[in-house]
């Protein structure tokens, strides 16, 4: 299986998200209605990516973490095909979530963002039927802390790989700096800035698109 390509949709405009994804969508896999994009328009734009993109996963940023059944079950009658959880909340809400993508058929994400150890955690989580996580490094950590992609954050994605998950990875991914998780069976990329802050984010997409071809081959 290739690496899948997804693009963050974290405008909180919403013709400006609709604009972009029918722009790149020749080039990514998964269209992801991001957090702040769901809370300043709501769920609806979920259905306009269903509707527009039939062909493609679409992912809701729910970022639960409480009621996740009930948010889960709204970001599903969505269209949404993926919705998330985050795992620093209580393994209920994840178990909830997941619980709710079995009824639907769907999927459950879990965001491993703030999580003490990534690994650990996604032991519990495989112990209730999550199959899907997430490597996230936080956009506030980058900006105020200067997180980066250092090695031993790199091996923490290997040792997710190696326990069979799908593990996606995010968090000021570009050009640069994606052939660091080369070695590894990943199964989505999510790219946001690197194409939705560029001037021409259908270019973006499709250098991308060539890049990961090369290193994640079929």
């Amino acid at each position: 299986m290739s690496c899948k390509i997804q693009v963050a949709l974290d405008v909180v405009d919403e013709d400006r998200a609709l604009e972009i994804a029918r722009a790149v969508s020749p080039w990514v896999d998964i269209l992801e209605a991001g957090t702040p994009l769901i809370k300043a328009v709501g769920l609806g734009v979920v259905s306009q990516l269903r509707q527009e993109h039939p062909d493609k996963l679409i992912l809701a940023d729910m970022k639960s973490t409480d009621v996740g059944g009930l948010e889960a079950d709204l970001a599903f009658r969505a269209g949404a095909d993926i919705t998330v959880a985050l795992g620093v909340a209580p393994l209920a809400t994840s178990e909830a979530v997941q619980r709710e993508a079995e009824r639907w058929g769907r999927r459950c994400l879990v965001d491993l963002t703030g999580v003490a150890d990534p690994v650990s955690r996604a032991q519990e989580l495989q112990e209730i039927g999550v199959d899907l996580v997430l490597y996230h490094r936080s956009v506030d950590e980058e900006t105020t802390k200067g997180a980066t992609w250092s090695p031993e954050v790199c091996q923490e994605v290997g040792k997710l790989c190696q326990l069979g998950l799908d593990v996606g990875i995010a968090g000021g991914l570009s050009l640069s700096n994606v052939s660091l998780f080369c070695d590894f069976p990943v199964f989505a990329l999510v790219f946001g800035r690197a194409i939705t802050g560029q001037p021409d984010p259908a270019s973006a997409a499709r250098e991308i698109s060539q890049k990961v071809a090369e290193l994640w081959p079929d």
